[in-house]
């Protein structure tokens, strides 16, 4: 380094240079050149981290990306009468003040005017029912009930969709009543209503467990035969049926569900190919290999 440092010292007149900066414009390309060139060697340095993914893949969890159910019993829910629809009953009413009450005062506030404790903070600020103007979705009967049935993406507002059409409708009432400006319902709204969400129909609602607990139960009720696949799977471990066994859990799974595999075999391993788990070479091979391959099968596992 000092070599160099000396050779451009004696091969550049620093002096004459500044008596006359002109000189300096011929030097200032040498310079950037220079510059390029370690800007560019340490470009190359780093290719290999610039063109890597440095952000460990995070695949998302199926289970997260959906909303869990919750355990009920099943139920028959009873449609809203069109009478109803325009002029609720004193009794849905109550029942919405109720979960008015219980469900929406704590963002919305007691008397509508988003000024409740849990919606402090939030980014978008609770709706002010008392407010006519500025509605995302609408404050027609229409758009409360799909608000309630669906939620509003990107807000706090979540889905209220357990609860029934009526206590929905019911709602929409209460929740306008805040600005004493309840918008007319009109015939087309409940044509809308009904086709969209079947309002007035009779609905049978089954009984429904978290997923947790379905897989859970589900994985109990198979695990007998998923012993099964795993027991013939190791006894087809056999140097002579690898050669035309391709995946052993799925061939597993075929001989189980096969009726009359015994009888059938053959049939049912050609008109089942690929999905029962054997390779093409079992295709191509001759009658003979073939009646061979099912003698060894036989041999190592028990055909019920």
């Amino acid at each position: 380094m000092r070599k160099l440092l000396d050779f451009i010292y004696d091969e550049i007149n620093f002096k004459e240079i500044l008596r006359n900066p002109k000189r300096w414009v011929g030097y200032s390309f040498i310079i950037i050149f220079l510059a390029i060139f370690v800007v560019s060697l340490s470009f190359l340095d780093q290719i290999d981290k610039l063109y890597r993914n440095a952000t460990p893949y995070d695949e998302p969890d199926p289970q997260k990306l959906f909303k869990d159910v919750e355990l009920s019993l099943g139920k028959k829910i009873e449609g809203v009468k069109i009478e109803e629809i325009k002029s609720p009953t004193n009794e849905m009413l109550a029942r919405a003040r109720e979960i008015y009450t219980t469900t929406c005062a704590s963002c919305h506030g007691p008397n509508g005017n988003g000024d409740g404790i849990a919606g402090k903070g939030l980014n978008p600020p609770p709706r002010d029912f008392a407010s006519i103007t500025g509605w995302k979705i609408g404050r027609g009967i229409v758009q409360i009930y799909k608000t309630l049935q669906e939620g509003i993406p990107g807000t706090a507002m979540v889905s209220y969709d357990y609860l029934s059409p009526k206590e929905k409708i019911a709602l929409f009432y209460v929740i306008n009543g805040f600005s004493n400006d309840v918008p007319e319902v009109t015939a087309k709204d409940i044509q809308e209503l009904d086709e969209t969400y079947k309002v007035t129909q009779n609905l049978d609602v089954p009984p429904t467990i978290p997923i947790a607990k379905a897989i859970s139960k589900i994985s109990n009720e198979n695990k007998n035969y998923l012993d099964k696949i795993q027991k013939i799977s190791l006894a087809l471990n056999d140097e002579y049926l690898d050669k035309y066994i391709s995946d052993k859990r799925s061939f597993a799974n075929f001989i189980l569900r096969a009726s009359n595999f015994q009888q059938n075999y053959l049939d049912l391993l050609l008109e089942s190919f690929p999905l029962n788990g054997v390779s093409p070479k079992f295709i191509k091979a001759s009658k003979q290999e073939k009646e061979k391959f099912f003698d060894r099968l036989t041999s190592l596992i028990k055909m019920d």
